[in-house]
């Protein structure tokens, strides 16, 4: 289906500007870089919703797939405190 692909497509995008913001930071740099923790944390919304565009059919044959833990990410408390 071509909405599955195009879910797909965003997810794998999104993954990768995860990997790419990420790509040095240490865990205490999270205090101080407000714009890359951003970044990231939006990516991981995109990741949460495209995953909520998969279709049933696509769910069902690849039961493998945490589609609802990845739906989930999306509601998770910020990384720090406000």
């Amino acid at each position: 289906m071509f909405r599955d692909d195009a879910s797909l497509a965003d997810i794998s995008k999104a993954g990768q500007r995860v990997l790419e913001f990420s790509q040095g930071l240490s865990r205490s740099d999270l205090e101080t870089e407000d714009m890359r923790v951003s970044a990231i944390l939006y990516q991981i919304e995109i990741v949460g919703e495209a995953t909520k565009r998969l279709s049933q059919p696509f769910r069902d044959a690849h039961p493998t797939i945490p589609c609802s833990r990845a739906t989930g990410m999306r509601h998770r408390p910020s990384l720090r405190s406000h």
